[in-house]
């Protein structure tokens, strides 16, 4: 069976202008193959086993050719797996997406291809610069600025008179030219021009001039590919129509725990941060052996313990109302809420497990429910109780980009803290000291602690203060 290939568009930097359906065929992947400018954090939506390709290009350097590119997908294709060419911006603008596309046709395979929002239009919208305008120009041309690998060289006379919007893509290293070419063919010098680079992401920075100036305001502003050139009248607008630069947040990237409803992620990136979600945990739950025949107190310490032990009735079958002389206790909110919701009333809570230890007597029919952590900390402390692990949680960071180079890191609770540090070597530890880490709960920086780790706590528990931390944060 030959499996089924998606040309998927990623769009730009900002995960979240991925469409609907491009982050479907990722979830649903067998094998990604992924160019340079695609932000790392997409690839957390990949499933468990996924397996993922880098074949980056950087100017005049292209480790693997075209051809191998095309050559993997077709493998891949041919052993049944599902594959994603994710590329940036759209596959079809200056991305060889129609080249790729005609190699699976010839080698007989099927293929899709999910358009993404090109930075041609969407990078010029970041930066407050339309593309079109009704009372300044009606059309638009987009060009690609790579002039010496261009199979077809620019018509620069037409080029030159045409109305619109000139853009040009992947154009750096050709500025000088491509302004030269445009005035000496009859362009107006003091048409208004603009540069944005790494539209969307943090290192967004948008230089204005015209055509007679705009590569030395450029080259003195120090900007460096990838980077878009806009010619024309829409460019005035860009005082009127800024807003992503112009956001509190704007110039920060928070490298921040997983999580399925992104609330805290959706309201940094609405204030102008750059999101760099850690990948998600994987999860693994025993099959235990719990005595049911006696009365016992059971102390869930986690979620997972509670799934675990619902999981372990079931197996062996065993009726709730032998339970009736039970007595559950659980540490931690999440943990009261998932018996909540499996129906159960908890007879006590505690905050963390140190509390539970100094005010709960522990006798030889006490089971502590948790993970590698829990058996730990009471094997240290010679508890009595009889110790269970119910699972096992743990993160993989595979890209270093995804915390190294945020200049914040924010943990909400001291699970998502421990998940992180456990996952890190030593040297990654030394790397981590030097972070600005801001925390929420004095729980989540003993966690640190432990690492002799510094962090920023905030005043209070809420999302407002962790905003208002960052702010100052950004002011030192």
């Amino acid at each position: 069976m030959i499996g089924q290939i998606s040309l998927v568009g990623a769009g730009l930097g900002d995960p979240e202008l991925l469409t609907v359906k491009g982050l479907r065929k990722i979830e649903q992947a067998d094998v990604i193959v992924y160019d340079r400018l695609i932000n790392p954090a997409i690839l957390n939506a990949c499933k468990a086993g996924c397996e993922q390709i880098y074949v980056g290009k950087r100017p005049n350097y292209h480790p693997v050719p075209q051809e191998k590119i095309q050559e993997i997908m077709i493998q891949k294709a041919q052993q049944g797996l599902n594959v994603v060419r994710l590329k940036s911006g759209d596959p079809y603008v200056f991305g060889r997406g129609g080249e790729e596309g005609a190699s699976l046709r010839e080698a007989g395979i099927s293929f899709e291809v999910i358009p993404g929002i090109t930075s041609s239009i969407g990078g010029l919208a970041y930066a407050g610069i339309p593309i079109t305008h009704r009372n300044l120009e009606a059309s638009f041309h987009v060009y690609t600025g790579h002039l010496n690998s261009s199979e077809q060289e620019i018509d620069w006379l037409t080029a030159a008179k045409v109305e619109g919007t000139l853009v040009f893509l992947m154009g750096m290293s050709s500025l000088k030219e491509i302004t030269e070419q445009l005035i000496k063919h009859g362009k107006d010098k003091n048409t208004p021009a603009a540069i944005i680079q790494w539209a969307s992401r943090k290192q967004q920075k948008t230089v204005e001039g015209t055509l007679e100036t705009i590569f030395e305001k450029a080259h003195a502003a120090g900007l460096q590919p990838p980077c878009l050139i806009v010619i024309g009248e829409t460019v005035t607008r860009r005082s009127d129509l800024n807003f992503f630069e112009e956001r509190p947040l704007f110039s920060i990237s928070i490298a921040i725990p997983f999580t399925k409803k992104k609330k805290i992620a959706s309201r940094l990136t609405d204030l102008g941060a750059e999101i760099i979600e850690l990948p998600p945990s994987s999860q693994q739950i025993f099959d235990g052996k719990i005595n049911f025949t006696n009365p016992r107190q059971v102390i869930f310490t986690d979620r997972l313990s509670v799934e675990m032990f619902i999981r372990t009735m079931k197996m062996h079958k065993t009726d709730w109302r032998k339970l009736a002389n039970w007595q559950f206790i659980t540490v931690g909110h999440h943990t009261r809420t998932g018996l909540e919701e499996a129906g159960i009333q908890m007879d006590a809570d505690f905050t963390d497990l140190a509390d539970y230890l100094q005010e709960m007597p522990i006798t030889s029919d006490t089971l502590f429910l948790g993970d590698s952590l829990m058996k730990d900390t009471l094997e240290s402390q010679n508890i009595a109780g009889e110790m269970l692990l119910s699972h096992d949680e743990k993160i993989i960071i595979e890209i270093p980009g995804l915390w190294q180079t945020a200049d914040f890191m924010y943990f909400p609770n001291s699970k998502a803290a421990r998940l992180f540090l456990t996952a890190l070597n030593e040297e990654e530890v030394t790397i981590a000291e030097q972070k600005k880490i801001i925390v929420m709960g004095q729980k989540t920086k003993e966690v640190f602690d432990q690492y002799q780790i510094p962090v920023i706590q905030t005043a209070e528990p809420s999302y407002e203060s962790v905003v208002e931390k960052l702010k100052e944060e950004m002011k030192r």
